[in-house]
């Protein structure tokens, strides 16, 4: 199966390390900046809950700078989509440049109407909703630290990709040893994701910590109270989510697997890169207004993060 791992960060990378790994697999690997060069000259380095190491011939390593051979347009029958929230549309054209006429989207972009999004671009029926809770972050270019193991989803949108279109993706991810499974209700999974990330990221950065420091009960209060809002929001449009009890165990479960992952709001403020607030609590607060709904909690990280980065 030929596979194309576009915005390969810190998840991106891991996720074709471990791609890289199944014998059948012809992957290319889409990157930037240092990160991307280095793996384009050294190949890719995985550390922490698994060692791998990626040489630099076992995958098609690209550079946006530089830009994708034109041999592979046309070519791949599924696109994974790991880039920045600010960089998704932009992936999503090379996607349909790369894209078999039958190949699937996959879009793992923090925040909401990111799928849509790409759907505009390269046809919402080849377009899957996806979340994950697997953590990673960057010690330095060409290496990341695999901090800890979660699952990706994959869901269908009102007229995006079947079950079956997706089904050799999902087998592939599988062989890889990534955790994955399927849901017919592709926004809502989205939105569970969302409510997580509002309620660890813009905290987690303020304060300088890792994931786990929020179980601290103060912080785990503030943090649960961030996500209570986002889904008083969600459940107006329609969203299916678990009660708030379940929505609170689910919170404490994610920060002690992930609690020592430097979440990537965080890495962001310290690297002093734009962040994703806009497309996180910013975009909580303005589905909220539209419904007459406050969100003051999501309204004061999100104007605490634009102050910190000056965005």
């Amino acid at each position: 199966m030929r596979v194309a791992v576009l915005g390969a960060g810190s998840l991106g990378s891991l996720i074709a390390a471990q791609l890289c790994q199944v014998a059948p697999v012809q992957l290319l690997v889409h990157a930037k900046g240092e990160h991307g060069a280095m793996m384009v000259a050294n190949g890719l380095e995985i550390q922490g809950e698994v060692s791998l190491q990626v040489d630099r011939d076992q995958a098609l390593f690209t550079l946006d700078e530089v830009g994708i051979p034109k041999e592979v347009h046309g070519t791949m029958e599924a696109v994974i989509l790991t880039g920045k929230a600010s960089s998704t549309e932009d992936l999503a054209r090379i996607a349909r440049t790369l894209l078999r006429p039958d190949g699937v989207l996959v879009c793992l972009s923090n925040g909401l109407g990111h799928a849509e999004a790409c759907g505009a671009i390269v046809g919402a029926h080849r377009v899957l909703a996806a979340t994950t809770t697997y953590a990673a972050w960057r010690p330095t270019p060409g290496v990341v630290h695999f901090a800890g193991k979660g699952k990706i989803v994959l869901g269908r949108l009102q007229t995006g990709a079947l079950r079956e279109d997706a089904q050799p993706l999902i087998e592939l991810l599988k062989a890889a040893k990534i955790d994955v499974e399927w849901t017919e209700n592709g926004p809502s999974a989205v939105w569970m994701k969302v409510l997580l990330n509002i309620a660890i990221n813009p905290i987690a950065a303020l304060c300088g910590v890792k994931n786990g420091a929020l179980l601290n009960p103060e912080l785990f209060s503030s943090s649960l109270e961030t996500m209570l809002e986002g889904a008083r929001i969600a459940r107006q449009e329609k969203a299916i989510l678990p009660d708030d009890l379940e929505l609170e165990q689910m919170l404490e479960h994610v920060l002690k697997a992930t609690s020592e992952n430097h979440c990537s709001m965080l890495q962001d403020v310290r690297a002093g890169r734009v962040t994703e607030i806009k497309y996180l609590n910013r975009a909580v607060v303005e589905r909220g207004e539209r419904m007459g709904i406050r969100a003051p909690m999501n309204q004061m990280l999100g104007a605490m993060i634009e102050a910190l980065t000056l965005e």
